[in-house]
């Protein structure tokens, strides 16, 4: 009669590790390879698009007076769509960007440095749309500096994206805990349906088609970036009344 041995609880412990291991070891992998197919995917064909549209528009400066209005037309049709082409494999590398591992050496970050560089980083976009941003005071935060910027970057972008009538009304403020930093962006845009508040942080999400500007990764970005660091995102938003995101930092 074969007897079988009891597994020593020792033993035991070091299968769980393993599997552990083996299991983080594949979860990278799986998130390496989709990174380099993203930013395959996204930087390679930027080029044949972009040309596409440089040699509509070359067509359309030299060969005007052939074209009828109906043939100007469809040339501008593929000019804005190969734009539109770009600023979404724009995203997609920008989104690909943040799967990295976050074993990566946090540093002691000022959140207003990070505030005033993503301001200047759509600053075409806030004086056309004559946005304000304004803040209270922010605390040091252990993060990435240049993660943080493309951060509020994303989420100034889209209250500007999606005002009202009136000029986009920006303030972001933070509330300091014990074990956690809260930040919130409030602003005085369209708002969102209650029944969309989660929808919109999944990429290619669009609630308003192309009604409004914009490639539906920018939320989904935002998203990435802090449940990489261990927090978490929302909205808290209401139809007409703008909307304010949350988001923490753990310490």
């Amino acid at each position: 009669m074969k007897m079988h041995g009891i597994m020593s609880p020792q033993s035991e412990h070091e299968r769980v590790d393993d599997f552990e291991a083996r299991l983080l070891a594949e979860q990278k992998r799986h998130t390496e390879e989709f990174r380099q197919f993203a930013y395959a995917v996204s930087h390679d064909l930027r080029e044949p698009v972009r040309m596409i549209a440089s040699y509509t528009q070359l067509l359309e400066r030299r060969y005007q007076a052939q074209f009828d209005s109906d043939g100007l037309e469809f040339m501008r049709y593929i000019v804005d769509a190969t734009q539109r082409m770009d600023r979404l494999l724009g995203d997609l590398l920008t989104y690909s960007h943040q799967f990295r591992t976050a074993d990566q050496p946090l540093e002691l970050v000022g959140p207003e440095g990070a505030l005033n560089g993503a301001v200047l980083m759509v600053d075409a976009a806030v004086k056309e749309s004559g946005a304000q941003v304004n803040n209270g005071p922010l605390p040091s935060v252990m993060f990435d500096f240049a993660q943080l910027t493309q951060l509020f970057r994303q989420l100034i972008t889209n209250s500007i994206m999606f005002r009202g009538s009136e000029p986009p009304r920006i303030h972001v403020s933070a509330i300091d805990r014990v074990d956690e930093t809260q930040f919130s962006f409030r602003d005085n845009g369209i708002g969102i349906d209650p029944r969309y508040h989660e929808q919109i942080f999944g990429v290619f999400k669009r609630l308003h088609g192309r009604e409004f500007p914009g490639t539906g990764i920018g939320l989904a970005i935002s998203k990435r970036i802090v449940e990489q660091r261990g927090g978490k995102i929302w909205v808290e938003s209401q139809l007409g009344q703008g909307a304010t995101f949350h988001f923490t930092i753990p310490k």
